[in-house]
């Protein structure tokens, strides 16, 4: 199974502000609705309560936070360790799993990750959270298209 970031970053690598994404592009919702139909994700419980749907159609919702007894909609998983969400979604013979974040979600994941699916904002906008670090020597670009300002990337692992 894959482990696959999905994220939208700034010019100055900010990912979110007070809970919420700091712009608006219909282009990218439509790309990210497209990208994760029909396989499971993974988010943090603040990433998770920030979506208007809960729980997200046409995927098995995950979500990660250190209270086990969280609660969630019916259908929803609650973990408290990334590697039990892996689990989760291997039982469930899944091909791939997103990571939807937040930071912390994606610096715990980032290490295990086989692909970044990230559309690059053409802004530098004010935020509170920010996008973990990364080398891009240790990524392959083996995507990318521009669509409304947008860049999609898909970027994949160097295995050794």
């Amino acid at each position: 199974m894959e482990i696959v970031i999905v994220v939208a970053i700034s010019r100055n690598n900010v990912i979110g502000d007070q809970r919420d994404i700091p712009w608006h592009y219909p282009a990218d919702m439509k790309h990210f609705r497209r990208v994760t139909r029909g396989h499971p994700f993974v988010a943090g419980r603040k990433t998770f309560e920030s979506f208007q749907v809960r729980p997200l159609p046409g995927r098995l919702n995950i979500v990660l936070t250190r209270n086990p007894d969280y609660a969630v909609p019916e259908g929803v998983e609650v973990v408290t360790s990334f590697a039990t969400a892996v689990e989760i979604c291997q039982r469930h013979n899944a091909t791939k799993m997103f990571v939807f974040g937040g930071a912390e979600v994606y610096r715990i994941a980032l290490p295990e990750t086989d692909e970044m699916i990230v559309t690059h904002i053409p802004l530098e906008v004010e935020g509170d959270t920010q996008f973990p670090p990364w080398d891009p020597a240790e990524w392959n670009v083996v995507d990318s298209r521009d669509e409304e300002d947008l860049r999609f990337v898909t970027y994949r692992r160097r295995r050794s």
